[in-house]
């Protein structure tokens, strides 16, 4: 019990439960004003019905005296003037207290209301005539007049009397008129705080709902964002802030479950920083790996063509070697291709660096494609003479037309055909190595849009571990392979000129094809 009522002393206290005693209170309030003011108009209105009942009287009374004066002319006038009187007493009295109020008959009477003054001074100025009347006339006669008036008089006197009842009856008139002015004034305010009372509570009821519902919604909503992985929400409330002196408990709520959720925010973005520091971890290690695996290949590769130039120099120093000038250049021919294959190598590397910095740039010119093909194929004739197992083909299937005009940077185009023309014999040792050039014809406008360079061998093919990883440096699994950066280069080549490179082994399109097909496409601009 003690627990109960301390968590609902706790309630009274807190923001919400204050504001609310205090809309219950001002509810209080308006209810005890409208019932004061409904017993007001309530007892006004018994008091009215009471001055109309004693005003009615008055016409009850006079009737009353009529009928004893009557009485006592006419059929017993050797008895007293005492009924008279009493009746005249009781009217007067009746005519008093309609003015003063009090206590008659039982009935508890208040002054008549000031503004019916005027009715009631007609009515007593009639009654003391009708009174002076009785007086001089009939209840005081002189003894030659005892027990009968005059006509006249007797006319005069029932006019009086019909005089005050008839004042009796307009003033019950009025007071029954603003009788009814009250009831429609009662009814009226009773209307008016029966609205008001809607009014109250129903901005009670809205005040709740704003207060209470409305957040409790929003952080419902936020709640379920949450629960579906959105983490930037904010549970908002009206006067939602980091001071918690001016908020209520529901915003201290919303301020918690927004503290909770920034530090779910927080401890999420630590597993991401994680993640994203894992991944570059390992992606350090792939590339330490690769720099590696490259210094290994670049030491080798360097060291093959240095070998033979250091030896065979050592033997052009020597005496004995001069003489024999047939074999000094066979030993030149030997110095002089390493040096070139040493040279292709620092190249290579240096491509890669300028590529990889953003400092590799192309210088474009217009030039014939196809004369450009066949210039390079010419520089392998003396490689393919020495390799007569190997058949080379050069197709150009664009009707026959003799130029294949292009916008390129003519020595790294060139460069592209050789490292793919180079990888080919490289794999080839038999069999045919295939070139062709065609275009592709845009079907929408009856143009050509591109240009399709295929370098087709009958070599080993590609390793299935490195296909997927054609392009990209160091990318081999053959010992006699190289570098792997001549791909990497033409690939960045081809791109930076708009175009693209793919390669695939021959045996997907026709399982009794051997070897492998790369190509290449150049747009062309009209």
């Amino acid at each position: 019990m003690l627990k109960h009522f301390l968590n609902y002393f706790g309630f009274i206290h807190s923001k919400i439960g204050s504001k609310i005693v205090v809309f219950v209170f001002i509810l209080i309030i308006l209810v005890i004003t409208s019932f004061i003011i409904f017993s007001y108009y309530q007892s006004q209105m018994t008091y009215l019905g009471n001055s109309i009942n004693i005003a009615g009287k008055n016409r009850f009374l006079t009737s009353n005296l009529l009928y004893q004066v009557s009485e006592y002319l006419f059929e017993d006038n050797t008895q007293s003037s005492s009924k008279i009187n009493s009746a005249i007493n009781q009217l007067e009295s009746n005519v008093l207290a309609l003015k003063q109020g009090g206590n008659i008959a039982g009935i508890d009477l208040k002054p008549l209301p000031t503004e019916f003054s005027d009715d009631w001074n007609k009515i007593y100025l009639k009654w003391i005539s009708l009174k002076t009347i009785i007086a001089n006339n009939i209840t005081k006669p002189s003894d030659e007049n005892i027990g009968s008036i005059d006509e006249l008089t007797q006319r005069v006197f029932e006019t009086e009397a019909l005089s005050l009842v008839n004042s009796s009856n307009i003033l019950v008139t009025k007071l029954g008129e603003y009788v009814k002015t009250n009831s429609e004034n009662l009814l009226f305010n009773q209307r008016v705080f029966i609205i008001l009372d809607i009014v109250i509570i129903a901005a009670f009821v809205l005040y709740l709902t704003r207060k209470i519902l409305k957040p409790i919604l929003s952080l419902t909503s936020a709640i379920y964002e949450v629960n579906r992985g959105t983490l930037h929400v904010i549970a908002q409330s009206k006067g939602n802030n980091n001071n918690n002196n001016n908020n209520d408990e529901l915003s201290l709520i919303d301020n918690s479950f927004n503290y909770m959720v920034n530090y779910i925010k927080n401890i999420k973005k630590e597993d991401e920083l994680i993640k994203e520091l894992k991944k570059e971890n390992d992606e350090l290690k792939v590339h330490d790996k690769m720099q590696k695996e490259f210094i290994n290949v670049a030491a080798h590769e360097i060291k093959t063509p240095i070998q033979p130039i250091i030896a065979l120099s050592e033997l052009l120093q020597q005496e004995e070697g001069i003489t024999n000038i047939e074999k000094n250049k066979q030993w030149l021919d030997i110095i002089f291709r390493n040096s070139k294959r040493l040279k292709q190598l620092t190249d290579d590397v240096l491509d890669v660096a300028s590529i990889e910095s953003g400092s590799f740039f192309l210088n474009k010119e217009k030039f014939n494609l196809k004369e450009m093909i066949t210039d390079v194929l010419k520089e392998y004739e003396q490689t393919m003479q020495n390799k007569n197992n190997i058949k080379f083909f050069l197709e150009f299937n664009d009707n026959n037309d003799e130029i294949i005009l292009v916008e390129a940077d003519r020595n790294r185009l060139s460069q592209v055909i050789h490292n793919l023309l180079h990888n080919a014999l490289k794999f080839t040792k038999e069999g045919s190595i295939t070139v062709i050039v065609e275009r592709k014809e845009d079907i929408t406008n009856d143009k050509y849009d591109e240009i399709l360079v295929s370098i087709k061998d009958t070599g080993t093919g590609i390793h299935p571990e490195v296909l997927p990883k054609l392009f990209t440096r160091f990318a081999t699994k053959s010992p006699i392979a190289g570098t792997g950066l001549g791909l990497f280069i033409s690939k960045s080549i081809i791109e930076m000129h708009g175009g693209k490179i793919w390669a695939y082994n021959n045996d997907e399109k026709d399982k009794d094809d051997r070897g492998s097909t790369f190509t290449f496409s150049l747009p062309v601009k009209e």
